[in-house]
């Protein structure tokens, strides 16, 4: 029986490095596009609970119903305390 060595030049060793770089930038790239397509998808369903416009710049602040089944409300400001000297 013969005896098969692998073996890699430093040729070889650069260019799988090189492919194997650009498959992970590839992969980002497309995990990228998918991720940017499903954010889309969810912008544009009919089940969005509020529309997207705010001309303020200030982000009104959104119920959550999967906090067990109440809505999640921020607490209002405390009025200032009056002192009575």
């Amino acid at each position: 029986m013969q005896q098969y060595v692998f073996s890699m030049t430093s040729r070889m060793v650069t260019i799988a490095a090189t492919c194997a770089l650009l498959l992970c930038v590839l992969l980002f790239l497309l995990g990228v596009e998918i991720g940017t397509r499903f954010a889309a998808s969810l912008d544009t369903s009919p089940t969005s609970s509020a529309p997207a416009t705010v001309s303020t710049g200030t982000v009104a602040p959104q119920t959550s119903p999967d906090a067990g089944g109440v809505a999640a409300t921020p607490a209002a400001p405390a009025a200032p305390a009056s002192s009575t000297l």
